[in-house]
């Protein structure tokens, strides 16, 4: 397990060796290396955002400054971290009685264990100036990632009468024009405005950043939270978060790969907690929500095709790789999975950068063969354990509750398998694995 010392905004001076220092501002030690700027979200709130709500933005902000400076290990065994972090806000007394829940929170979603130390901020920045104008009406925040699934489910919130705002993180520039395309599309559609709100948080251009950690986990916690204050001071009290339940879900394709390529972002317990936390600290209830926990990728696919974006699809990314690479990679899990829910269902398509249905020359690389083989060998299981024998081999049907039951989640799995085998199986390569 690698171990890290992380200090934001020289808040503290630890006599520890090897700090790595993260600045969202600059400080007598050294100038900013990390953009956090969130103005966007409080410019048509009805009244300025208040310390707590600040301390809230900033504390998200900086975990996920945190997360990618970290960097991770090369394969499993050095994939998980131990993370000691010194976080500055304005009332640290208040949030050392969230310390538990927080790192609670982290660790369910990053792997990593995290020790969290709040000191006083001694230069805070002042609320963001509120705008002229008022956010347009509004039921509701949803989340925007430049993704198949918050597009669909973006389409489906329009298509059932409501009037969402939307907030992305604006983060590299593939994803970005992902999110760009999306607008312009929704803009299309009768509601009679689109207002996309922007988070950024990042490392700052040109500058040195301590880390290269390119898996973000703890970006969920980051997007939802900045969602969560907007609903809350906005009082529209409720917060979007659309992905399919087969990634929601995220069935480890093997053993080995329960902590390192098994995420568990969108499972109904995160957002319980995150839901919990987020309720407390801003002292009123808002819900989060996952409409699509309920279908697969395919069926996605399939929703977004029946709300008349069949062509539409094509430009929005799926990649974990499209943040250093700017192209779908074609071998890991997301692509294929999109790569499947799109032939499924005649959707056009990105370019993939490898071939792994028909060019059996990709599975040269080992994450390819990897990743294609251990799919196809999850779909067998899917397909032929028994109730009993799945919920023994993947505990992880039971993430789905409470929104899901075990026997709904396994179906849903099953459904999936079925959909996948379907495609995957009439490609010579998964085939002749």
């Amino acid at each position: 397990m690698k171990r890290f010392s992380v200090v934001v905004n020289d808040c503290a001076a630890p006599e520890v060796p090897g700090i790595l220092h993260v600045r969202s501002q600059d400080t007598a030690y050294g100038e900013k290396n990390f953009l956090l700027r969130y103005d966007e979200l409080a410019e048509g709130l009805p009244r300025q955002l208040v310390d707590r709500e600040l301390d809230l933005l900033e504390v998200a902000g900086h975990l996920f400054a945190t997360d990618i400076a970290c960097e991770r290990g090369a394969g499993d065994v050095e994939w998980n971290r131990a993370i000691k972090v010194w976080l500055p806000v304005r009332n640290p007394d208040y949030w050392t009685t969230q310390r538990a829940v927080i790192e609670g929170v982290w660790t369910d979603l990053t792997g990593d264990d995290i020790e969290i130390r709040f000191e006083q901020a001694t230069d805070p920045l002042e609320a963001p100036r509120m705008a002229k104008a008022p956010f347009p009406n509004h039921d509701g925040i949803a989340l925007l990632s430049g993704g198949q699934d918050s597009f669909a489910g973006a389409l489906d919130l329009l298509a059932h009468g409501h009037h969402p705002l939307y907030l992305s993180h604006v983060a590299s520039g593939a994803t970005s024009s992902a999110q760009k395309s999306v607008e312009a599309h929704l803009r299309k559609r009768p509601e009679p405005q689109v207002k996309r709100l922007k988070l950024s948080a990042r490392k700052a251009p040109g500058k040195y950043f301590p880390g290269q950690e390119s898996s973000q986990r703890s970006r969920t916690f980051l997007f939802l939270v900045a969602a969560s204050v907007v609903a809350s001071v906005g009082d529209s009290a409720k917060v979007w978060l659309n992905e399919n339940g087969v990634m929601a879900l995220h069935l480890p394709l093997t053993p080995a790969r329960i902590g390192s390529l098994s995420t568990h972002t969108a499972a109904p317990p995160i957002l319980s907690r995150i839901e919990a936390l987020v309720g407390d600290v801003l002292g009123k209830p808002t819900a989060l929500e996952n409409r699509l926990v309920g279908l697969t990728k395919p069926e996605v696919i399939e929703l977004a095709v029946s709300l008349g974006a069949k062509d539409e699809m094509q430009d929005t990314v799926s990649c974990w790789q499209i943040g250093r690479t700017r192209e779908h990679c074609g071998i890991c899990a997301p692509c294929i999975l999109r790569r499947v829910s799109c032939e499924a269902h005649g959707v056009p398509d990105v370019q993939y950068a490898a071939d792994v249905f028909d060019d059996s020359s990709a599975l040269d690389d080992p994450k390819a063969r990897d990743n294609l083989g251990h799919m196809v060998s999850l779909i067998q299981d899917l397909k032929e354990l028994s109730d009993v024998n799945l919920e023994y081999e993947y505990p992880e049907l039971l993430g789905g509750q409470p929104i899901l039951s075990l026997s709904e989640s396994i179906a849903l799995h099953r459904r999936w398998a079925d959909q996948a085998a379907a495609v995957l199986f009439r490609h010579s390569v998964p085939k002749n694995l």
